[in-house]
């Protein structure tokens, strides 16, 4: 019994071979603008909702602020107590500014990302502000453990509502370095600061786990 055999398939031509390839290639560009479309909308997302939170930002600095004052408005002299409140007031007004500005196109990606490289550079402020609140808004017998509640409090406070730890870390970081070296300028003491600093680390982790539960964290991306 005779057993046919299977005609080999004839060679592509060198058109058909430019047009697989280019079916192939385009196919490749269409995915890899697809996912970087995805990145984009996500990033956008992200971006959107840190606006959304940075009027709790306001609020919760303001409150702090003027807590602070109340409490040491009778045993601390009015002039560093004045330099210190305005420094603040000076943070929240440029935040509030910049917020403005960003919800005026709350879904601009340029301008989101704008808006962020803002908002970290005045958390780097306001952080520096508060930690010089150690010496000019905190009493002078205020104990270490007020000192420590008043930085690493306020610091978890700001990584709670912000639930982005690169944004939370602008102002944790000086805040307790600033923090750490005006308790050492006025009790000279290396212990105290050390405890500053380690009520830092402990809000920076609790900075940490906010943002893995909260699952919203994102890289501020620089371009």
């Amino acid at each position: 019994m005779a057993v046919s055999a299977t005609p080999a398939p004839a060679p592509q031509t060198a058109v058909e071979k430019t047009v697989t390839t280019s079916l192939g290639l385009g196919a490749q560009a269409y995915l890899a603008r697809l996912s970087t479309l995805h990145d984009e909308a996500a990033e956008t997302a992200h971006l959107a909702n840190l606006l959304g939170r940075t009027p709790w930002v306001a609020g919760v600095l303001g409150t702090a602020s003027l807590a602070t004052i109340i409490i040491s408005l009778r045993s601390m002299p009015s002039a560093p107590l004045g330099v210190w409140l305005a420094s603040m007031a000076i943070a929240i007004a440029v935040t509030a500014r910049v917020y403005g500005r960003a919800v005026a196109q709350p879904f601009d990606r340029e301008s989101l990302k704008e808006f962020a490289r803002n908002f970290s550079a005045i958390l780097m402020f306001t952080g520096a502000v508060w930690g010089a609140g150690v010496t000019l808004a905190l009493p002078a017998g205020a104990s270490i453990a007020a000192s420590i509640f008043y930085l690493a409090g306020t610091s978890a406070a700001m990584a709670a509502i912000l639930r982005v730890r690169d944004l939370g870390f602008c102002f944790l970081v000086p805040a307790t370095v600033v923090g750490a070296i005006c308790v050492l300028m006025r009790n000279f003491d290396g212990a105290a600061a050390a405890g500053v600093l380690g009520g830092g680390v402990a809000a920076a982790g609790a900075a940490v786990l906010i943002e893995r539960f909260s699952g919203i964290g994102f890289g501020m991306r620089q371009e």
